[in-house]
């Protein structure tokens, strides 16, 4: 075990370089230019596995760019979307791991005070490893297209070119509770859709809690269904549509049947 501490880029560079199967990451915010660095030193084999906080208020806020996931992406890699993540862990081959207070940004590895420790125990990584795949499989996890960044990045456009975003009022008593909800017009958000996300998104709007129940959204089957008539199965399509609607970091999955809305 070794201490860790800004700036670690160079070593952590070393640790991408150095692996020859995978590299497994768990970080809220991400920058292009840093994952651009890990794609261009890391072996041609190794594999990213990159789990993230996607949602359209980081990505809005620069703390998530949607470049640096459509590359690994595009390198062969996997992003998945796991809305309760707070943890920034490195993996290299299962063997080795940086746990830290580090981002996989700028400040992360070089100009913030960030503190961590590395370890090779075998004992020690086998859990770790064990706890990233139990998170990469959660039934509460999406995984993140590149058609997922193309519609964020659609919404984000709109919204932006609408001169309508909300400067959002700092609660700091519930501040963990609402940083991940974009302040934006609904209109916008609901033009940007098509199909049934559209006609779903239209039924959650009419809920007015932010955070709702599988029920509350059953209770507009009936409406569904009078759009889509040849459907038989609306339930099922409801929790599809869901699914859809969190990897577009529009809503956030709770579990057991909770759900948050993203936007206010």
């Amino acid at each position: 075990m070794k201490i860790i501490k800004t700036p670690w880029k160079k070593e952590f560079l070393e640790l991408v370089s150095n692996s020859k199967s995978s590299i497994k990451i768990t970080s809220p915010f991400l920058k292009e230019n840093i994952c651009n660095d890990i794609i261009k030193v890391k072996q041609t084999k190794s594999k990213i596995e990159l789990i993230t906080k996607f949602n359209l208020n980081n990505a809005y806020r620069g703390s998530l760019d949607l470049s640096a996931i459509e590359n690994i992406i595009n390198s062969s890699g996997k992003v998945s979307n796991y809305s309760k993540l707070h943890s920034k862990i490195y993996l290299f081959d299962d063997k080795k791991v940086v746990i830290t207070s580090a981002n996989l940004t700028n400040g992360g590895l070089l100009n913030n005070y960030e503190y961590g420790v590395y370890l090779d125990d075998k004992a020690v990584i086998s859990n770790i490893v064990s706890d990233f795949n139990l998170i990469s499989s959660n039934e509460n996890t999406g995984i993140i297209k590149i058609e997922h960044i193309n519609k964020a990045r659609e919404i984000l456009s709109n919204i932006l070119e609408s001169n309508q975003l909300v400067i959002p009022k700092v609660d700091i008593d519930n501040r963990e509770e609402d940083i991940d909800i974009i302040d934006a017009p609904i209109e916008i958000i609901k033009d940007s859709l098509t199909g049934w996300k559209k006609e779903v998104f239209n039924c959650l709007v009419q809920i007015p809690e932010q955070k709702f129940n599988l029920n509350r959204a059953y209770a507009f089957e009936n409406d569904l269904k009078q759009k889509y008539p040849s459907n038989n199965n609306v339930k099922d399509k409801i929790r599809q549509i869901l699914q859809d609607l969190r990897d577009l970091g529009l809503i956030e999955f709770l579990g057991n049947g909770e759900y948050k809305k993203l936007w206010r």
